[in-house]
């Protein structure tokens, strides 16, 4: 038995293979990857038809989503007619054919003027739920966040008749079914969030997918009244509690959810306070925060462009908007690759992903191991979730394959459509070479 151990020890020695690794630094890069960053908003009165030849020379141009405002005022008093709804159709077909993440909110008005723009009768406001619901689930699009439930001023849940529990319900009953498991559904205001889901579903972290956005980012410290004045004691579950209160309920809730919205100025008392870097970056990445406007507040984001990241590391001298734009949603960069045979002759490659983004990826995504020579390609898939990978965490995948001479690659691709997620190393591109193998 111990000839027969050596024999193969020394056939291993013989036949050894050695991985040699790159350099695996860091870049400044911020990759167009998909369900994360800055978005634009593209406003469109939903009786009215689109001209798709016009329309794509409007795209953003390096944002990969798009927060998509239908316009419905028109049907306040009566259903969405064929024309509306293929109207609604082509919009998000054109949006997905652009490769851009879509953020839908709905809308009675954009002028401020919510109670007098919704329909007199709250039945209406279920029925047109139902309809743009039953779009999305009989067309192809990529909706990933169904933002707010159609009423209030700009659809932002407030300045509205039907914001009481019994309402709040009742929408979130009739969405919820048109969700499926590609789209969450945000609601304004962490108290809206405790109106729908109760302490028990939300310490089991039966989250049902419903969300938040805030539209009153740092306008204030309390968010323009996104957060209140009373502890939870005193508010009770549904209440708004005090801000240390709120963004400890945040915090935990956006590991699981994502959420975005607008900047803000802040003007008040709290103007100094919200203005400092290192309170800013702390609050947005308490927040877990994944999308965020690119066009509003202008004042508040032309300031951070004025504002050097003072912390270290690579980023330090970069402009805090770079900082926060490249930092918005997942971030990951692959930190080390080791390779080992085993006992079967194959190569096994342990490699670690670290996520140094304020939120973490949420749709599903396949990382897979290539290796590419002059004649073959060989792609193995490696055993790792990228959605576990937290903020601030590293997590470890292995792939095992056959051993052969070429250079060793890495590439992700979200599982839904197949669109390429790039690492932010340095030289990324769709793939990204990690080293090479050679006897």
């Amino acid at each position: 038995m111990k000839v027969r151990y050596m024999l193969w020890k020394n056939m291993i020695n013989r036949n050894g293979w050695d991985f040699r690794q790159a350099e695996l630094a860091e870049s400044l890069d911020e990759p167009e990857n998909p369900g994360r960053g800055w978005y634009g908003i593209y406003t469109f009165m939903v009786e009215q038809s689109i001209d798709p030849g016009e329309l794509r020379w409007s795209l953003r141009q390096g944002e990969s989503l798009a927060l998509v405002l239908l316009d419905i005022h028109a049907y306040r008093s009566k259903l969405l007619d064929e024309d509306a709804l293929g109207n609604i159709r082509n919009i998000l077909s054109f949006f997905m054919q652009y490769k851009k993440d879509v953020i839908l909110r709905p809308v009675y008005d954009r002028e401020g003027n919510g109670r007098s723009c919704e329909p007199d009768a709250f039945k209406l406001v279920l029925e047109h739920m139902r309809q743009i619901g039953e779009i999305l689930k009989s067309v192809k699009h990529s909706v990933f966040i169904f933002q707010g439930m159609l009423v209030g001023s700009w659809g932002e849940m407030h300045d509205s008749e039907y914001l009481s529990p019994e309402h709040l319900h009742k929408m979130w009953s009739c969405m919820r079914e048109y969700l499926g498991e590609d789209i969450c559904l945000a609601v304004r205001t962490p108290s809206q969030w405790r109106t729908l889901k109760s302490e028990e579903d939300f310490l089991q972290k039966k989250y049902s997918r419903l969300s938040l956005f805030d539209d009153g980012i740092l306008g204030s410290l309390t968010h323009l009244g996104t957060f209140g004045t009373m502890t939870k004691e005193a508010a009770g579950w549904r209440g708004a509690w005090t801000r240390k209160e709120e963004l400890d309920f945040i915090s935990r809730l956006t590991e699981s959810l994502p959420c975005g919205g607008e900047v803000t100025s802040c003007t008040g008392e709290d103007a100094a306070k919200v203005k400092e870097a290192d309170f800013i970056i702390s609050e947005l990445k308490n927040m877990h925060l994944v999308y965020l406007d690119s066009t509003y507040d202008m004042e508040v984001l032309n300031r951070w462009k004025q504002i050097n990241y003072t912390g270290s590391g690579i980023w330090q001298g970069q402009s805090l908007y770079e900082y926060i734009g490249s930092h918005l949603g997942y971030r990951l960069t692959v930190k080390s690759v080791q390779m080992k045979r085993t006992w079967r002759g194959k190569a096994e490659f342990t490699i670690e992903i670290e996520n140094t983004g304020f939120g973490k990826l949420f749709q599903d995504a396949e990382l897979f191991l290539m290796i590419e020579n002059e004649d073959q390609q060989k792609e193995v898939s490696v055993s790792m979730d990228l959605r576990k990978i937290l903020p601030g965490t590293v997590l470890c995948g292995k792939a095992v394959t056959e051993p052969a001479h070429g250079k060793v690659f890495l590439k992700v691709r979200r599982r839904s459509d197949g669109r390429i997620i790039r690492f932010v190393n340095r030289g990324s591109a769709d793939s990204l070479y990690i080293g090479c193998l050679h006897k």
